[in-house]
């Protein structure tokens, strides 16, 4: 879904909309308070929010919320008024109770109400369906997703499932910067080790990089000037040498930041695509 265009809006300001924003815009705090006041109201019993469901939440995020018998404003208010970090916890932990509605599989009206109003508001969260249950993910820019899902559906199934797990921890609303990298090199010496250094039961990026080197001819499926430039072998070692880099650098002890980790993962996940897709050629001398 796209956000609202106003008629008379300008290139300006339309541009504006669509820019991914901070997790609860200003103008989403009230209607995140009111889903999760009605989500309550559900389980009010004479003015008090059941206590199976404080207890849910509590448990659940190891928590305590010190609301003994609140009524569903006040507890959408404790909830609240702890930041947007635990307001959101809690609204990924309400939405994975959500399962698609029989017999089509259409999506809950609550799940498919505070989603548009998140699309609308520019949110940097979305709403996404997991395993037959709704939770919470980072957005990424429009097509982002479609690439690295292209590569995933490409990829052999080692080199898939590593991607896949990479992918979905960059998504998370607290992301294991180290398991973003790590995944995701690994789905690259899977997709590339299978063509590069088949034979090799484990391949490395070291590996890899090393047979590139040393084996005549390896390039990008790309047009290049009559001078053979641009140096496509070049522009693969980089990325390459890039993602072996930054696993040395966090290993050494160095901060890796959500940044880092969320450009190293759609680096590998290019990567997946270029050796899945046949982009990376060897051609003949």
């Amino acid at each position: 879904m796209e956000p609202w265009e106003p008629w008379d809006a300008s290139e300006e300001e339309i541009a504006d909309l669509y820019i991914i924003r901070e997790q609860i815009p200003e103008s989403l705090e009230g209607p995140i308070f009111e889903w999760l006041r009605s989500l309550f109201y559900q389980a009010t019993q004479y003015g008090q929010v059941n206590p199976a469901m404080i207890h849910f939440i509590e448990t659940s995020l190891r928590t305590r919320l010190d609301q003994p018998r609140p009524s569903q404003d006040e507890l959408a208010s404790a909830i609240t008024n702890r930041g947007d970090k635990f307001t959101l916890r809690v609204v990924d932990l309400l939405l994975s109770t959500f399962e698609p509605e029989l017999p089509y599989g259409s999506t809950p009206e609550k799940v498919a109400v505070l989603n548009v109003h998140m699309e609308r508001s520019g949110s940097a969260v979305t709403i996404v369906g997991e395993d037959r249950h709704y939770r919470l993910a980072r957005r990424l820019p429009e097509g982002v997703e479609e690439a690295a899902q292209v590569a995933i559906q490409d990829a052999n199934g080692t080199a898939g499932r590593h991607l896949v797990k990479a992918w979905r921890e960059m998504q998370s609303i607290d992301p294991d910067t180290s398991k973003i990298l790590r995944e995701g090199i690994q789905a690259v010496e899977a997709a590339a080790g299978s063509q590069i250094i088949p034979k090799d039961k484990k391949p490395q990026l070291s590996k890899i990089v090393g047979a590139l080197r040393q084996q005549h001819g390896w390039g990008l499926a790309f047009a290049r000037r009559d001078d053979d430039h641009p140096d496509h072998l070049a522009v693969l070692l980089g990325m390459l040498e890039t993602l072996a880099f930054a696993e040395q650098h966090r290993h050494s002890g160095h901060g890796y930041s959500l940044a880092e980790a969320t450009g190293h993962v759609q680096l590998a996940a290019t990567l997946v695509g270029w050796f899945s897709a046949g982009v990376v050629v060897r051609h003949e001398s």
